[in-house]
């Protein structure tokens, strides 16, 4: 293995347990909008975007190794997630949030499978 996929080893191994959180967090978040919204959901809503952003970020300089074997994230489905939920966010539209939440939480559990099948790999 090359050194940059020793870092990107590395970078997946820190990322694999944060994903973990994301998905309790967004699955939480889903709830909330769907009918049990609390007096800080949206305040929870802002502190899941800063984690999001995070994962993108180790997503983005991990991709290579994610896709190796052929695209496994489409990055355009996920681009249509986070368009989404900003349009829902204009909007103040919960049930678009919903949906929005949906997509990235399928892009946070298929990364958090694959980082987990690359860590198991590399061990």
């Amino acid at each position: 293995m090359s050194n940059e996929q020793l870092e990107q080893v590395e970078a997946l191994e820190a990322a694999s347990p944060y994903c973990e959180k994301m998905i309790k967090a967004i699955s939480r978040i889903i709830k909330e909008y769907s009918g049990e919204k609390l007096p800080d959901t949206d305040d929870y809503m802002h502190s899941i975007l800063k984690g999001m952003h995070w994962i993108f970020s180790v997503y983005d300089g991990t991709k290579s190794l994610i896709n190796a074997g052929g695209v496994v994230i489409d990055e355009n489905e996920v681009n249509k997630s986070v368009i989404r939920l900003n349009d829902a966010n204009k909007a103040e539209d919960d049930s678009e949030r919903v949906e929005a939440f949906k997509g990235l939480l399928k892009f946070v559990e298929t990364f958090k499978t694959e980082a987990d099948g690359i860590i198991a790999k590399a061990a």
